[in-house]
């Protein structure tokens, strides 16, 4: 099949969403039947019965959808033309298929009307035997496939990005890229506002925030690597549009409707508007803050309901942006500024953005302490508060979505070389996708992206990681290799 044939979505955005959760409920059983197949021989009690469920789910969809394709593409999954929303972590099922189709050399299966539960048996067999011998190409998979002389049901090779596809990549970057600096740029117009006391018109703002929505929707991936940009005169900006983009993306991944992302998002934007009201001096403040200091940075929640009360119009958005902008720094153990004399149940998009606001916080190095830490060391320092200052769930939610190694992490090599993490891999939490900007002795003036997940044909990592190195120990300038990829 050459890469003209990849299978095009076809249906209507509630008919996706119907498609996605079928493709969900094949990949469930298919596994299941694919590990049982693994344990038990055809003739068990238990294989039967998963034969049985897994046929009669393929003739289901056959009735529903015609026919039934599962391909990996760019990472993800794809069900009859549309993308799975579903959990990309080390334990589902998705990341346990994407593995298996690598490790073979095929990127999936087409099912035609026809297929029956002894095709799926051959189907099944042919796989798990072409795994114990180590196949790992897709050429040698199609000629076991047409000696077994199988029916109904055709292996699929890997997906090869076409020229085409590699500008489409291209035009999301510029997107992705507009819609950021956009945000920042409408905010300084609000902030400029907000300081002259004057009534804040917010058509812009909305247009901003469902840019950087649809943007999360499509792909998170590039606005997360944006948010690695290092802007010590625009701080507060950049910080507040992060903390935005880092919000929308924790509220996709917990599967927040399109409007209820937009109003997080407003909500996120706006959550540090009170420090608008502190002195310059103690914002830019190069050395760690004395307790007078302190005392006056911990009023800036209360500044920021003030501020908002005053100059938004008094509707929906803006009594949410005041709730968080007041609770954002509020512990769920009742702990945290401002003072209040009863504790507080926290409002969801509170809990949201003190996520992010103090992952953010911490890997700039503006904020709480003035070095910068890596956003690994961060993730891990703020795992020991789940419980206590964070959300369990959503901070595991959290990590998901930017993985272990956020965007920005300087990383070693086994190889010797420095790499920066730039996104997450699709199916591995520990293997980011980087890119090599050098060594620990010399530094290249054009990075090289790579997916440390990708394996040789023996099945062996390429390259692994030794170990997160932390900001201090080698200045990097991170914003010129990220913004290579964006121009």
């Amino acid at each position: 099949m050459s890469d003209e044939q990849i299978i095009a979505p076809r249906f209507a955005s509630t008919e996706e969403r119907e498609c996605s959760l079928l493709g969900q409920n094949f990949i469930n059983q298919f596994c299941i039947f694919l590990k049982t197949c693994r344990i038990y021989d055809p003739d068990n009690n238990n294989y039967r019965l998963q034969l049985v469920l897994t046929n009669d789910l393929i003739q289901d969809h056959f009735r529903q959808l015609g026919d039934l394709t599962l391909q990996l593409q760019s990472d993800y999954l794809f069900y009859c033309g549309v993308r799975l929303r579903t959990e990309y972590d080390l334990e589902s099922n998705a990341v346990y298929l994407i593995e298996f189709f690598r490790k073979l050399g095929i990127s999936g299966f087409m099912f035609d009307i026809g297929f029956t539960s002894e095709g799926l048996r051959q189907v099944v067999k042919l796989l798990l035997a072409a795994e114990a011998d180590g196949v790992n190409s897709y050429d040698e998979m199609l000629r076991r496939w047409q000696q077994a002389g199988v029916e109904f049901v055709e292996v699929l090779p890997p997906m090869v990005e076409s020229l085409e596809q590699a500008d489409q990549s291209r035009q999301r970057r510029l997107f992705a890229k507009k819609a950021f600096f956009s945000a920042i740029s409408n905010l300084k117009s609000v902030v400029s506002a907000i300081g002259a006391n004057r009534s804040v018109d917010l058509t812009r703002t909305s247009r901003v925030i469902h840019s950087l929505v649809d943007q999360v929707i499509s792909d998170d991936a590039y606005l997360l690597e944006l948010t690695a940009l290092q802007a010590h005169d625009e701080y507060t900006f950049k910080h507040s549009t992060n903390v935005c983009v880092y919000a929308i993306c924790l509220g996709n991944s917990i599967k927040l409707n399109k409007t209820e992302l937009a109003n997080l998002g407003f909500a996120a934007l706006f959550h540090d508007i009170g420090k608008t009201r502190l002195p310059l001096q103690i914002l830019n403040k190069p050395t760690e803050f004395d307790e007078a200091e302190w005392d006056l940075v911990r009023k800036h929640p209360t500044y920021g309901v003030l501020a908002i009360a005053k100059t938004m119009p008094f509707d929906e958005n803006s009594c949410r942006a005041i709730l968080v902008a007041f609770e954002h720094h509020f512990n769920l153990d009742g702990s945290g500024y401002p003072y209040v004399k009863f504790q507080r149940r926290l409002n969801l998009y509170s809990k949201i953005v003190a996520i992010c606001d103090v992952f953010d916080a911490l890997t700039s190095g503006r904020v709480y302490r003035k070095d910068a830490v890596s956003p690994e060391h961060v993730l891990r320092k703020m795992l020991e508060q789940a419980g206590t200052k964070f959300e369990p769930t959503l901070l595991k939610a959290f990590i998901s979505t930017v993985s272990l190694y956020p965007p920005g992490t300087l990383l070693l090599l086994d190889d010797g070389r420095l790499a920066m993490a730039i996104g997450r891999s699709r199916h591995d939490l520990f293997r980011p996708r980087v890119k090599i900007i050098g060594d620990m002795f010399q530094l290249y003036e054009i990075a090289e992206e790579v997916d440390l997940s990708q394996r040789d044909e023996v099945g062996n990592y390429y390259r692994s990681i030794v170990r997160a190195i932390e900001p201090q120990e080698l200045p990097v300038n991170l914003s010129h290799y990220i913004l290579q990829s964006f121009q």
